[in-house]
């Protein structure tokens, strides 16, 4: 099957990794109420700290979409996702599919269980969610070379989904991770369908003329409670 494949090592540029520090400032205030100087400063000086110190990582493959029996299912040479209907809806006019893993390397994840072993907690805290903006910007950048990709083809993208979220099974990774050579990027996957290292990405974009891509996918994800979730204008 992986002949079928045409595979895309992915730079990763730390110089256009973007990390709002508003929006984590946000968070941690609206999760603990302890927005302030002192963790105004602690966010700086860890943004500066995992830029510093991490090794970001990504690659794709392109492959044929296929016309799926099931409204609950992706089809490509060789390989079904059991998707589910949320993401084959989202997808369901895509011509070709971006299949991709992406992680923001051990060491930002590595820091904050380090500063929460040493009582560090709030620090750790904020390291942990800044490595999670960190992988999410890298995905960004796979993103925008697939959507640079489909141009040169006069075709559009969706947005990006993740086994594990809007319903599709976290265990579909191991067939995604069969589409890759064992230990692309550093990333390997447990037979529980853990990624290592944690702060690593997963997921599928579909590319097509017909394709949509949304400004933010809340309003389809059933994770009401998801503390990224935004709603409206917000």
């Amino acid at each position: 099957m992986r002949e079928l494949l045409k595979t895309y090592d992915t730079f990763i540029d730390l110089s256009l990794i973007r990390i709002d520090p508003g929006a984590l400032l946000r968070l941690l205030g609206e999760q603990e109420g302890m927005i302030d100087v002192h963790t105004t400063g602690l966010v700086e000086k860890y943004i500066t700290e995992c830029l510093r110190i991490s090794s970001p990582a990504g690659a794709f493959v392109l492959t044929e979409a296929l016309e799926s029996s099931s409204v609950e299912e992706l089809a490509i040479p060789g390989l079904v996702f059991d998707s589910g209907k949320i993401i084959h809806k989202m997808l369901r006019h895509s011509e070709k599919y971006a299949l991709f893993v992406v992680t923001a390397g051990s060491e930002a994840a590595y820091l904050a269980r380090s500063l929460i072993a040493e009582g560090n907690y709030l620090d750790g805290y904020i390291v942990d969610l800044l490595a999670s903006a960190l992988v999410d910007s890298a995905a960004d950048q796979i993103q925008e070379q697939v959507r640079n990709l489909a141009k040169e083809l006069g075709l559009h993208i969706t947005n990006r989904y993740s086994p594990g979220y809007c319903s599709w099974n976290v265990e579909e990774q191991q067939k995604l991770f069969s589409l890759f050579p064992k230990g692309t990027c550093g990333i390997s996957l447990s037979e529980s369908s853990l990624m290592s290292p944690v702060k690593s990405l997963s997921g599928i974009i579909g590319i097509g003329a017909e394709v949509k891509y949304r400004e933010y996918t809340c309003e389809i994800c059933p994770m009401l409670n998801c503390q990224f979730r935004k709603v409206g204008n917000q």
